[in-house]
């Protein structure tokens, strides 16, 4: 087990970071540096309990990235965390450790322990700028991803006379992100002038270290939304939006050994509702949701209420997990790998229109990887050729987390029509090996 102290956060004027020191018991320490400056005129405006949420975000994906899985892993994936995080008031965040361990274990794919003790804090007095005292109807996470595109532009399309806030973050590790948010955002901006603000993308990243990072970025996503807590409760909005695809919030696995080392679960419903859940134990009232949790991606592409605009921007959005991994590329400079789940995902989803991405392989590029079981384009054939049934689909995404039987139904036909947009993506593209190999 990993024993882990985070520190309080700092505030260094001089280059306007913020700054959490992340220490363990065998001498390991790492900090956490993000563009604090950009964030106090928010941070002075919100409650303890939000500062202290967002810090805790923070300081998670910082714990995250200070780990590393393979070396501290009890079974090859999941490491054990017990964490002492500084808090206004222990009482409030006691109250909520259940639910805030079983959220973060579930995020992670870990062990999460935490605990609190009790610290004051000190940031600069800054004042809310112009551009923020408007009154907006929600704040959406904009992640330079074409999901995140598509939420941005239904809501602009459909509310003329309302406006949204976007927030994000980026990881100067993770190349690629910041230049997506700034380019979309700028050509948003010339389509619906004056519908929007934008907080300059946060800079998050673990710097000072004496340990080898992490490479996984599993919490990235409680990062997002801890960011957008602080705006919205800032700017007293009341909702956040964090737009994704139903497909890759369930993230049915491929296979049973996918269950957690492949996995992401930013938007997982039981992520989602557990986080809600955390917030009002706090008090907090702000409400979260993903109002495309019972689409595919491609009906979410196809149901865009701006279809002109997504045609112009979808090459610019980048939906690949792999783009710092170019070495097997056919095509080295182009922007996606093309065949990691996200890619083939984002290649399904977009069939039905002209899609301009620049892929750097086909599936058919990689014939001789396919019976590779750890490659994501042979087990997604596996996946496809094997026969489900509903019943199936169901018990497996209990297993995988999902809670609420009200909506299980809808999940498992969320599940079903992924299957077939994924079989029409190897229909059309596929050669014949591909084809019987994914059973089409």
């Amino acid at each position: 087990m990993k024993t882990i102290r985070v520190g309080k956060l700092d505030y260094d004027e001089s280059t306007g970071s913020g700054m959490i020191n992340v220490v363990d018991t065998t001498g390991g320490s790492s900090t956490l540096y993000f563009d604090l400056e950009t964030l106090l005129p928010f941070i002075n405006n919100v409650s303890s309990e939000v500062f202290d949420f967002f810090t805790l975000s923070a300081s998670v994906y910082g714990i995250d990235r200070f780990v590393e899985r393979k070396k501290h892993s009890v079974d090859g994936w999941s490491r054990e965390l017990k964490v002492n995080f500084p808090v206004h008031d222990p009482l409030k965040w006691n109250a909520c450790k259940v639910e805030l361990n079983g959220l973060l274990s579930f995020l992670t794919g870990d062990y999460w322990d935490v605990e609190f003790r009790q610290e004051t804090f000190s940031v600069p007095k800054a004042t809310l700028g112009e551009e923020y005292s408007l009154s907006f109807a929600q704040v959406n996470l904009i992640s330079g991803g074409l999901d995140s595109l598509i939420g941005a532009l239904d809501f602009l399309k459909q509310n003329p006379k309302q406006k949204v806030l976007f927030v994000s973050h980026y990881d100067p590790q993770m190349h690629g992100p910041k230049g997506d948010q700034k380019d979309l955002i700028s050509e948003i901006e010339k389509i619906y002038p004056m519908q929007f603000a934008y907080i300059p993308s946060i800079r998050a990243s673990l710097d000072r270290t004496n340990v080898n990072r992490e490479t996984t970025f599993r919490s990235r996503s409680l990062l997002f939304v801890g960011l957008a807590l602080l705006a919205a409760q800032a700017t007293n909005t009341h909702s956040i939006i964090v737009p994704e695809n139903g497909t890759v919030s369930l993230n049915f696995p491929l296979s049973a050994s996918r269950r957690s080392s492949c996995s992401t679960r930013t938007t997982h419903p039981f992520v989602l509702e557990n986080i809600l859940l955390v917030w009002r134990l706090l008090s907090i009232t702000t409400d979260i949701r993903n109002p495309y949790e019972f689409q595919t991606k491609g009906e979410m592409v196809n149901s865009c209420k701006d279809q002109t605009n997504l045609s112009k921007l979808v090459a610019m959005s980048n939906s690949c997990g792999k783009r710092g991994h170019r070495a097997h590329w056919q095509i080295p400079r182009a922007s996606h790998c093309g065949i990691c789940m996200p890619c083939i995902y984002r290649r399904a989803s977009l069939l039905k229109t002209t899609d301009e991405t620049s892929y750097g392989n086909t599936i058919n590029s990689l014939v001789p990887f396919l019976s590779k079981k750890s490659h994501d384009a042979g087990a997604c054939l596996d996946y496809l050729k094997s026969p489900i049934t509903r019943e199936e689909i169901k018990q497996e995404l209990i297993v995988n987390g999902v809670k609420n039987i009200f909506k299980l139904n809808q999940y498992v036909d969320v599940v079903w029509r992924t299957r077939e947009e994924l079989k029409q993506l190897v229909s059309s593209e596929g050669n014949f090996y591909v084809k019987n190999k994914g059973g089409v």
